[in-house]
């Protein structure tokens, strides 16, 4: 699977509170985009034990991993979440978010996933795993609140920029807000 990322922290900030991580294995890839709540070092550092705990249980169903990362950040200012595992021999992809974790995704399938509002660390609420069918050549968005979600009707970005890197670039050019931000792009 091919990805790219852009990320920066607000303006007038050194480090971000957003994180993200991208694990490939035999069996399947797992995606994360975590978003510390506020910004600056305290988010972040809540950011980065969220991505270390899911590095950790990266074998665990989406749903464990949440809990586990729930578990692990009582005592943070909390993070919100987004974990998209896309299994390419089994033809599936599944998706749990907790927040405002955005996804959009690019496929001939129908697949609609959401995150649900909430705070891992402090009030987890009741979420349900996404699963659908994975085609080589879907594309996956996730982002952060400091992206607009209007990139999602930009069809002249999204027809035409095929390279995930590029893509996540543009989308940050054009869409970035004035907050900590990421973009991940699956393809």
């Amino acid at each position: 699977m091919k990805y790219g990322v852009f990320s920066r922290p607000k303006e007038g900030r050194e480090i971000s509170g957003d994180a993200y991580l991208v694990l490939e294995g035999k069996d399947f890839s797992l995606f994360a985009l975590v978003d510390g709540l506020g910004s600056g070092e305290e988010a972040a550092q809540a950011a980065y034990r969220a991505v270390e705990c899911i590095r950790e249980n990266r074998e665990r169903p989406l749903l464990e991993i949440l809990r586990t990362c729930h578990s692990a950040l009582h005592n943070t200012r909390g993070v919100v979440v987004g974990l998209l595992r896309v299994e390419e021999r089994d033809g599936r992809v599944r998706y749990a978010g907790v927040g405002n974790i955005g996804i959009c995704v690019l496929s001939e399938e129908p697949f609609h996933p959401i995150s649900y509002n909430g705070i891992v660390g402090y009030r987890l609420p009741r979420v349900h795993e996404f699963v659908g069918r994975y085609r080589p050549g879907d594309t996956f968005i996730l982002y952060s609140d400091g992206i607009d979600s209007r990139f999602h009707s930009d069809e002249a970005l999204l027809d035409v920029e095929r390279d995930p890197q590029r893509l996540a670039e543009a989308i940050a050019k054009r869409y970035g807000r004035d907050d900590d931000l990421c973009v991940l792009v699956v393809r």
